[in-house]
């Protein structure tokens, strides 16, 4: 499948931007999330900030972000996704996708090593051949509703000095979007609407 989270690197959407933050919201963008989406780039390194409020069951959320197997099922531009080795909370998860840098297609391979603190957060440092190129964060948040998906990446000063932050910025913010989308779905499949009208209220 033709996919990319937690990020390889490919094309993004417009972006409201002001002074050096940008702010995009997708509204209904999931089954019925509302998702915001931030990009700083006023220091060396580039922040990447991403928040979705979600009609979801907190441990099922934890368990599809926490199914690193199944990435390249969901998510766009990973072609594979492995563990291959776990130990306690730590893990390293192996992946393969397509990176997109204009009209050049090139595969990318990422080494992520993870700190799993379950069941509200995962902390992750990803390299591609052999250079640091994200450190990142998923937190869940218990909510009346469901659960809050927080994302925070800090891409790599040589990351953004190579010209390839930008499509960093691109695959963070569609693998974000889809997993948003997958744990909507998965908690809906197991457990139906948490509540049938919710799309319809504001949040």
């Amino acid at each position: 499948m033709d996919r990319a989270p937690i990020h390889p690197f490919e094309a993004i959407r417009p972006r409201i931007v002001r002074a050096s933050v940008a702010l995009v919201a997708f509204p209904g963008f999931a089954l019925c999330a509302t998702i915001s989406f931030n990009v700083d780039r006023s220091g060396s390194s580039v922040v990447i900030e991403a928040s979705a409020l979600l009609d979801a069951d907190p441990a099922i959320a934890w368990r599809v972000l926490t199914d690193y197997d199944r990435y390249a099922e969901f998510i766009p531009d990973i072609r594979a996704s492995r563990v291959v080795k776990r130990d306690g909370h730590e893990v390293i998860v192996e992946q393969t996708g397509d990176a997109t840098f204009g009209s050049l297609h090139a595969p990318v391979g990422i080494t992520y090593r993870i700190d799993e603190r379950a069941p509200t957060r995962i902390v992750s440092h990803a390299s591609a051949g052999g250079m640091p190129a994200l450190a990142s964060t998923y937190a869940l948040t218990s909510t009346v509703d469901g659960v809050r998906l927080d994302y925070r990446g800090q891409v790599s000063a040589a990351v953004r000095w190579s010209g390839h932050a930008e499509a960093s910025e691109r695959s963070v913010e569609r693998g974000f979007r889809a997993l948003a989308d997958e744990i909507e779905r998965a908690s809906a499949s197991q457990l139906g609407p948490r509540r049938g009208t919710r799309g319809d209220e504001p949040r």
